[in-house]
């Protein structure tokens, strides 16, 4: 999956699951984030190719680094509260109306957005939005002149990869459905959850055909 597509699968996740009522908009915006911390393995690729292919879905998809990541991340948020940092900054920078109509969005409407959570939670949000990404990317590679990317979650301890191609990498579907769930709950914040886990479950049947239909391709 690509970057936007990991970023949406956890905030819909966190949010049929009714964080954003209990917690607020900050473990929402964490999920997002913590999605696509496993993709740091790709940097590399800004200065080494063969790094790049050597470690990418290796050095960041594995359940070590997820763990490790995760507490750091959640950890720094409850302590320096760095996302409400950004948000302050975002609205002083630009137009306070504009950061008042923001704060009335689906995220903070009923929610208590002073609130951080405790670091165990934040954790938990952290590692799970983290280790969805990994069975997101076994079943979203390959393609027209791509080959399967094997993820080996078990590395260093296990060099085995995993991979189970539903769909081939690029594919737009999964963007458009998450995207409109997005839009669905942007329209009627009421049922944000509901919308949510549509979504989630619209998604698994697009992936499920997708792999049904291979068979006979």
């Amino acid at each position: 999956m690509t970057t936007p597509e990991h970023t949406l699968v956890s905030i819909h996740l966190a949010i049929a699951a009714g964080l954003h009522r209990h917690l607020g908009w900050r473990v929402i915006a964490l999920a997002g984030v913590a999605a696509n911390i496993p993709d740091l393995d790709g940097v590399p690729m800004l200065f080494n190719m063969h790094r790049f292919e050597s470690g990418h879905r290796v050095w960041g998809h594995n359940v070590w680094a997820v763990l490790v990541t995760s507490v750091l991340l959640a950890v720094s948020q409850y302590r320096w509260d760095w996302l409400g940092q950004v948000y302050t900054w975002y609205g002083k920078t630009y137009h306070q109306n504009q950061h008042e109509a923001n704060s009335s969005s689906y995220l903070s409407s009923g929610t208590r957005p002073a609130h951080r959570g405790s670091w165990l939670i934040l954790t938990t949000v952290a590692l799970v939005s983290q280790a969805v990404h990994l069975p997101c990317d076994m079943v979203v590679s390959g393609g027209t002149g791509f080959s399967d990317w094997p993820v080996r979650p078990f590395w260093p301890a296990s060099d085995i990869g995993y991979v189970c191609p539903l769909i081939s990498w690029g594919d737009i579907g999964p963007t458009v459905v998450l995207m409109a769930g997005v839009i669905l709950i942007a329209k009627w914040p009421t049922t944000a959850r509901l919308f949510s886990a549509g979504t989630l479950v619209v998604l698994t049947l697009y992936l499920a055909l997708g792999g049904f239909g291979s068979l006979f391709a």
